[in-house]
C-alpha cells in the first residue's frame, strides 16, 4: 500500500522532494496507525464487498487512495439485518481469505467494527481462520466494563485468525461527552488501554453520537469544532489520548456531507468544509479521519502531506538534540526551532513525511488535492 497510489511518476516527482513510502498491514504499529488516514465505512450487510476488494474496485477511480476499510456490523446495519449481515460478513471474510491465497492481501488494512463482545465470538466461530484477512477490530461505545470483555474476546479471535489483531478503541457514549462523568470515565478509560497500548492501532471519537445526546447536528457550513459541547469533550480527549509520551494515535471524527468530484479547486461547500476540519484535525493532534464516502478520501490524506519546510525544521531539530539543546534559526531565518520542547513534534512530522511524503519547494498539499481531485472529474467524463 502507498497513499496517493492515483498518481504517476511523473507527478510525484513534481509535487514530492520525498514520495511517501510503502506499507502493509505488518508494518510497526506506530508507522500503521499513522498510515490509516481517511477509513472508510461500509456496511457488512453489503453482499459484494469481499468481490470489490479482490477486483481492486476499493482502490481505483472514486476509491482511489483508499487503504482503510472499516465493515461495520453496529450503526451501519439495522437490528432487522443483524443475523443476515453477520452470516454474510462471514463469508465475505472467507471469500476473502479464499482470494488472499491467491493473489495475496496487500491492497487494504481491512477491520471489522462490531457491537459487542458476544457478537465477536460469533464471527469467530463462523468465520474461523478467515479473520486473518482482518488488521484489526473496532470496539464500539467503549467504556470500562465492555472493555474488560472486548480485550478477552479480542485474544480469542486473534488466536483464531492466527495473527495479532489491533484494537480500535471508539469514544462515543454519554458517559463521556457529559462533563459530571467525562473526566472518571476517561481516567478509567485511559488506566486500561495504557495497559493494552502495543495492541492499539487508533484510539476514535464518534462525533456524530456525541452530537445526538444532545439532539444536534451541525450544519453543511460549519465544522465540528463550531459545535461548543463536542469540541470541549474532543479537547479532553486529545488531552488525556494525545500525549507524546504515551504512544497512543487519535483519529479525527467524521464529517457528514459529501459531494461528487469536482474539476478541483475545492468546488463545493462539503470540499470546502472537509478541507477546513482536516486542517483544524491535524492542528488539534488528530491524525487520520473517519470517512463515510469515497470523495472525502483524497482530501483527508492530502491534509496530511508535509511541507519541505516543516520537514527542514524537524529534521534540523532532531539532529541537533544528540548533541545540544537551546535555540536554533531555521533554515529559512523566519522562525526560531528550540530544540528540547520542538523534539516531540519533529518527530512526529518525520513520522508522518514517511507516510505521506514532503512536498517540493513552492507547492502545498492543496495542489495534490486539485490535481487527484481533477483526474478523478476526468475519469467521470470517460
Amino acid at each position: 500500500m502507498r497513499h496517493f497510489n492515483i498518481l504517476t511518476d511523473y507527478d510525484l516527482k513534481t509535487f514530492f522532494k520525498y514520495p511517501p513510502m510503502e506499507f502493509t498491514r505488518d508494518s510497526e504499529r506506530e508507522t500503521l496507525g499513522l498510515a490509516l488516514g481517511a477509513a472508510l465505512y461500509t456496511p457488512g450487510s453489503r453482499p459484494d464487498f469481499a468481490r470489490k476488494i479482490l477486483a481492486g474496485d476499493y482502490t481505483r477511480d472514486a476509491f482511489a487512495g483508499l487503504s482503510t476499510l472499516i465493515v461495520c456490523l453496529e450503526d451501519a446495519v439495522a437490528d432487522t439485518e443483524l443475523p443476515w449481515a453477520e452470516k454474510n460478513v462471514a463469508a465475505q471474510l472467507k471469500e476473502l481469505e479464499n482470494g488472499a491465497k491467491l493473489h495475496g492481501n496487500d491492497n487494504l488494512a481491512l477491520f471489522l467494527r462490531i457491537r459487542n463482545a458476544e457478537q465477536l465470538d460469533r464471527i469467530i466461530e463462523t468465520a474461523g481462520s478467515a479473520l486473518a484477512v482482518l488488521t484489526g477490530i473496532v470496539f464500539p461505545k467503549c467504556l470500562p466494563e465492555t472493555l474488560l470483555e472486548l480485550f478477552p474476546a479480542l485474544d480469542r479471535a486473534s488466536k483464531v485468525a492466527g495473527r495479532e489483531l489491533y484494537a480500535l478503541p471508539l469514544l462515543e457514549t454519554k458517559e463521556i461527552l457529559y462533563s459530571e462523568t467525562r473526566e472518571q470515565t476517561l481516567k478509567e478509560i485511559y488506566d486500561i488501554l495504557s495497559l493494552e497500548v502495543d495492541r492499539i492501532l487508533t484510539v476514535r471519537v464518534g462525533a456524530t453520537d456525541f452530537s445526538s445526546l444532545y439532539g444536534l447536528r451541525r450544519p453543511v457550513d460549519r465544522t465540528i469544532y463550531e459545535v461548543q459541547v463536542i469540541r470541549d469533550c474532543l479537547v479532553s480527549i486529545l488531552n488525556r489520548f494525545g500525549r507524546a509520551e504515551d504512544g497512543f494515535i487519535v483519529s479525527g471524527p467524521v464529517y457528514e456531507y459529501f459531494s461528487a468530484a469536482s474539476g478541483g479547486w475545492l468546488s463545493s461547500k462539503p470540499e470546502q468544509v472537509l478541507w477546513e476540519e482536516v486542517q483544524l484535525d491535524i492542528l488539534n493532534g488528530f491524525k487520520g479521519k473517519t470517512c463515510i464516502h469515497p470523495s472525502q478520501i483524497s482530501t483527508v490524506n492530502a491534509g496530511h502531506i508535509i511541507s519541505l519546510e516543516n520537514y527542514d525544521d524537524a529534521s534540523l531539530i532532531l539532529a541537533e538534540s544528540q548533541n545540544r539543546n537551546g535555540v536554533l534559526q531555521s533554515q529559512r531565518r523566519n522562525k526560531m526551532n528550540e530544540v528540547k520542547p520542538h523534539l516531540s513534534w519533529a518527530r512526529n512530522v518525520l513520522a508522518q513525511a514517511e507516510v505521506y511524503g514532503v512536498l517540493n519547494e513552492n507547492y502545498k498539499p492543496i495542489d495534490v488535492l486539485n490535481h487527484i481531485r481533477a483526474h478523478q472529474f476526468s475519469n467521470q467524463l470517460l
